[in-house]
């Protein structure tokens, strides 16, 4: 399958919230922008656990500060874009 075309069924699953990791997404995903576009497009709460999760099944360590980090980028920026004053 295109890269291109993997990485856009990729980020069209994980921003319908129901993706499944695979081994290699779980080794070479790109933590920081996986976490700040969480926030931006669910915003609630980041999804850190499920994905942790899943990965530990297929014995991979998911690097969490690096998601949170991004996450909490990309909630900050989602309310300025919202006008919330946090």
């Amino acid at each position: 399958m295109n890269r291109s075309i993997r990485r856009l069924l990729f980020a069209c699953a994980l921003l319908a919230g129901c993706t499944t990791f695979t081994e290699q997404d779980c080794r070479s995903s790109k933590w920081y922008h996986l976490g700040e576009q969480d926030a931006l497009t669910h915003g609630l709460q980041p999804q850190i656990n499920q994905i942790a999760f899943q990965c530990q099944k297929l014995g991979v360590q998911v690097p969490q500060g690096e998601y949170m980090a991004g996450w909490t980028a990309g909630d900050r920026e989602r309310k300025l874009r919202l006008g919330s004053p946090r």
